[in-house]
């Protein structure tokens, strides 16, 4: 069966299917009005990161030329962009019947990605070559296998990537093919073309994580992006919503020893007698091929912070980040994944969350396989943190789980009143701690996030379940080598009101209905004479919320306009006073998917403001 590609050798191979106190000084937090428990909005991120690689490549050709460079060539079948090299030794199921339908799929698949999403095919084409696949174990320069041995990978001849398959998975394409997993197989060839593109770009070259879970949004984006279904994505996306105490650039998940697997996978790799042996944990072994971190950024920073990735992060993800947002919004970021995290506010793509979430709750984790490295004690999957209460209120959580760096605890809490206050005391460094929840409406309310002190949260909307989430954050993203993969970040939360203590790590406090702002894609908001404005489309798919500022009291009218420019609905409100407008006027578009501009005129003096949404 067709594996992917191991990125070190022996690694965890799984089947596809301005610093801190700067910002959040000690016992305070953030914004003025903080203290006393206001909700909280996560503000926007400055300068903007977002890529468009079609200004980089505008247009190029569909190539001639075919590499010549492997020997061993026996035959060759090519259509468009792409083309198939087998050897001599071929195995009797590669068939025309088989190769014709691999290439079509190739052509579809990378056609879309080059010429709707943007993205540039690999290197091979760039310079004036064909993409091109080579038949693994059929005599070929690229290996010494028999015919009939199983797998795929990306690997290269020359300077040059290419996806290397073995009969297995290219058989999968003849109509005559039994497998079971052939849907799986053919997928799985897509994304060994996509490891072709990722091995061009000039950028994350020590984050193999990212090459494999950077690799899985890509693929899911597009097919969610032609079908319009956002409901279903890949079981390892729930990797680190099972346990997110993993951090975010981490590869294999939680070691059998408690430490983390490194970015490149660093500590993964062992063995014994010359043989390898496991040291991962069963299913959280395979969380660098789970997307979550990258499906975060492009519903909340835009689908352009992908690419722009790519381009500008030589070595690290975060630290890359970090380059261009500064240390102050980098970690804010890393606190916004982890909150919205707890809470499943991931936009169109949340409830293909939860569903991931309940397929693996409960489950008992422990070593994936023998012979392993640690026989170590079983653990009972939740995303909620074990406490022990010491009898005044004061929560200590268990060592084992609490958040390596740039991880997370999610402690759940019942509550008792219209406000819930804790005193947090981080003992490891730059920890933070956050209080939200889901009301009973489905939305999500966020607390201000503090470095230690005091976290309150009013419950101006009552918490769905009467329990609250407290989110206890690390926010390093520098990867300095063992010390930061072994570490795990310790601290001590006092329930100092409204709450009577933790509540059940075994409940599915996150299994509510989800009211999400789904579908936003904001493409454009232009500022005009102070006029702020925010269009938000509900998870109904077709009712418009829209926010906005008013530098002084106006007559306000907002224009509902076609991408072709007309006008298909207009609302006015008079009189109104200066200041920002949440919820305050509500579009409801019955048309057809497509770009939509919502306008806002204010005043006489025809100030406005625009906006652009994507269903």
């Amino acid at each position: 069966m067709i594996r992917v590609r191991q990125l070190i050798s022996g690694s965890c191979s799984v089947m596809l299917k301005t610093s801190f106190a700067a910002i959040m000084l000690a016992g305070s937090a953030v914004g003025a009005d903080a203290a006393d428990g206001d909700p909280y909005t996560w503000p926007s991120y400055s300068p903007t990161i977002d890529y468009n690689f079609k200004d980089e490549f505008p247009s190029l050709a569909m190539p001639e030329k075919e590499l010549t460079s492997c020997s061993g060539v026996a035959g060759t079948q090519s259509d468009g962009w792409w083309t198939f090299k087998w050897g001599a030794n071929k195995n009797s199921q590669v068939t025309e019947k088989a190769i014709t339908p691999l290439l079509a799929r190739m052509n579809k698949d990378f056609a879309y990605f080059r010429d709707t999403m943007g993205w540039p095919p690999d290197k091979c084409v760039q310079d004036g070559y064909k993409s091109t696949v080579y038949l693994y174990g059929s005599g070929l320069c690229t290996d010494n296998a028999s015919n009939t041995e199983k797998g795929g990978w990306q690997s290269s001849v020359g300077n040059y990537p290419i996806v290397l398959l073995s009969y297995y998975p290219v058989f999968c394409f003849d109509p005559s093919c039994k497998y079971t997993d052939r849907v799986d197989q053919m997928g799985a060839c897509v994304h060994e073309g996509i490891h072709c593109i990722l091995a061009s770009m000039p950028g994350v070259k020590q984050a193999a994580w990212f090459h494999e879970g950077g690799n899985t949004w890509l693929q899911q984006q597009a097919y969610a992006q032609q079908s319009n279904s956002y409901s279903d994505m890949g079981f390892l996306n729930g990797t680190t919503y099972i346990a997110p105490f993993m951090p975010i650039e981490c590869y294999s998940g939680w070691l059998q020893d408690g430490s983390f697997g490194g970015p490149s996978a660093e500590g993964v790799d062992k063995f014994e007698g010359g043989k390898q042996i496991c040291t991962w944990r069963k299913y959280l072994g395979g969380n660098q091929y789970g997307n979550a971190f990258p499906t975060f950024l492009g519903e909340w920073l835009g689908l352009g912070s992908v690419p722009w990735i790519w381009r500008n992060c030589p070595g690290r993800v975060l630290e890359g980040i970090s380059a261009k947002l500064g240390d102050e919004q980098t970690r804010r970021l890393i606190m916004e994944y982890r909150a919205k995290q707890a809470l499943i506010d991931m936009r169109k793509w949340s409830n293909a969350f939860k569903k991931l979430l309940n397929n693996n709750f409960g489950s008992f984790i422990g070593p994936e396989w023998t012979p392993y490295w640690i026989n170590c004690d079983s653990w009972k999957a939740t995303p909620y943190a074990s406490t022990t209460d010491d009898g005044s209120g004061v929560l200590t959580p268990e060592q084992r789980t609490t958040p390596g760096w740039s991880g997370a605890n999610q402690i759940p809490l019942k509550v008792t009143g219209k406000k819930v206050t804790v005193d947090f005391e981080p003992i490891g460094k730059n920890m933070s701690c956050q209080l939200c929840y889901r009301a009973t409406d489905g939305t999500p309310v966020y607390s201000t996030p503090v470095s230690s002190g005091k976290c309150s949260l009013k419950l101006n909307k009552a918490p769905n379940k009467d329990v609250i989430i407290a989110v206890i954050c690390n926010t390093d993203y520098k990867y300095l080598g063992e010390e930061t993969r072994k570490a795990h970040y310790d601290y001590r939360l006092k329930l100092v009101e409204g709450s009577s203590g933790a509540a059940d790590i075994y409940t599915k406090w996150y299994d509510v209905d989800l009211r999400t702002e789904v579908d936003l894609s904001v493409q454009k908001s232009v500022k005009v004479s102070g006029s702020a404005l925010r269009a938000r489309l509900l998870d109904d798919n077709s009712t418009i919320v829209v926010d906005f500022t008013l530098p002084k009291a106006s007559d306000v009218s907002f224009s509902l306009i076609s991408a072709a420019g007309r006008v298909l609905q207009r609302i006015v409100s008079e009189n109104l006073p200066a200041g920002f407008h949440s919820d305050h006027v509500i579009l409801n578009r019955d048309n057809a998917p497509g770009v939509y501009i919502i306008e806002m005129n204010a005043g006489r003096n025809g100030s406005f403001a625009r906006t652009v949404v994507v269903k």
